[in-house]
C-alpha cells in the first residue's frame, strides 16, 4: 500500500511539473508559429474598372479625437482619403483576422476560420468595396494545456470603385 501511494505521488508530481513548466507560456508570452503564407495580388479582379485606394487619414483621426475630448459632435463618416493607383506609394495597407480557439487542444469552441470575415472587417471599417494586393497567412498560438488558437490573417489595400458618370 505504501509503495502504491508513493508511486501515485511521484506520478502526480511528474504530471504537475510537466504542466506547470509550460503554463507561463500562455500568460507571459504566447508561443506558436506561422504557416501557410500566401500572396494573392489578383484575388480581386478589377477588370479595368476605375477605382481609388482608400487610405486612413491620420490627421483627421487626430482632429476627431480632439473633438471627442472637447465634447463636440464627430462626423459619422470614416476618416479616409482616396488615392489614385498612379499616385499610390504604399503605406495604406490594412489588416483583418479571423480566429478559432480549441479548448484543451481538442474541442473547437468558436466558429470556424472565415477568410471572408477577415477581409470584410477592414473593408467595412473604411467603407470600401473590396481589397487588392492581398497577403494571407495562418498563425497558431499555444496557451499551455488550456488550448491553442488558429488565426487567419489578411493584409491588403482597400479600394473603392468610382461610380460611372451618366
Amino acid at each position: 500500500m505504501q509503495r502504491r501511494k508513493r508511486s501515485s505521488a511521484l506520478l502526480t508530481a511528474a504530471l504537475l511539473l510537466s504542466t506547470v513548466g509550460c503554463f507561463p507560456g500562455g500568460i507571459v508570452d504566447r508561443g506558436g508559429f506561422v504557416d501557410g503564407a500566401g500572396i494573392l495580388p489578383e484575388a480581386t479582379s478589377v477588370r479595368n474598372a476605375s477605382y481609388r485606394i482608400v487610405c486612413r487619414d491620420r490627421d483627421e483621426v487626430k482632429r476627431r479625437e480632439e473633438l471627442v475630448a472637447k465634447g463636440e459632435p464627430v462626423p459619422n463618416t470614416p476618416p479616409v482619403t482616396y488615392v489614385t493607383p498612379e499616385e499610390y506609394k504604399g503605406g495604406c495597407e490594412v489588416n483583418g483576422e479571423s480566429s478559432r480557439f480549441f479548448l484543451f487542444h481538442l474541442w473547437p469552441v468558436t466558429p470556424t476560420l472565415d477568410p471572408a470575415y477577415a477581409m470584410g472587417l477592414p473593408v467595412q471599417e473604411l467603407e470600401g468595396d473590396t481589397m487588392i494586393n492581398i497577403r494571407t497567412w495562418h498563425e497558431t498560438h499555444y496557451y499551455s494545456i488550456l488550448g491553442h488558437v488558429r488565426v487567419f490573417r489578411v493584409r491588403g489595400d482597400v479600394i473603392r470603385f468610382e461610380e460611372a458618370k451618366k
